[in-house]
């Protein structure tokens, strides 16, 4: 082989990998840093497919491939999470006694009989006396499904 030639292949492999790195940089989701802003009462559940209207009870999930769902109860949040397994960016809940969204790690959950789809799970400051964890709140909801899929 000259010398010729082998410079060409390794310049035409440093081609192809640096097409390869471009690429890879162009198609990088950007991911959002934050809950994303719901629009009230026009964004749907992707659960329920009722509309997101009490912000007391609203819920974002955010996946690893950048797309951001929204939810009008954590209930409806922790169903179709169990029938969409995916990979996570984030969860966001939004406090039931204020107009702030918590993050899954800063969230509790408490027992309330009012909330949208009747799950009765409300997200509230993980320092909430009485509050539990993500892991009690998707349990019930997952037990009110079993319970309404047997009916």
């Amino acid at each position: 082989m000259s010398s010729a030639s082998a410079t060409k292949i390794i310049l035409a492999a440093v081609a192809v990998l640096l097409v390869g790195i471009v690429l890879t940089r162009l198609n990088r989701v950007s991911l959002p840093e934050g809950p994303v802003p719901v629009v009230w009462d026009r964004e749907v559940c992707e659960h329920c497919k009722m509309h997101v209207g009490d912000p007391r009870f609203a819920a974002q999930l955010q996946a690893a491939n950048g797309a951001v769902m929204s939810f009008d109860d954590p209930g409806c949040l922790a169903a179709y999470l169990e029938a969409h397994p995916m990979e996570l960016h984030a969860l966001y809940f939004r406090d039931y006694d204020g107009q702030q969204w918590l993050s899954q790690s800063g969230a509790g959950f408490v027992p309330v009989d009012d909330s949208p789809m009747g799950y009765g799970i409300a997200a509230v400051t993980r320092d909430t006396p009485g509050a539990r964890d993500w892991e009690w709140a998707r349990k019930r909801a997952l037990e009110r499904e079993r319970q309404e899929g047997a009916r």
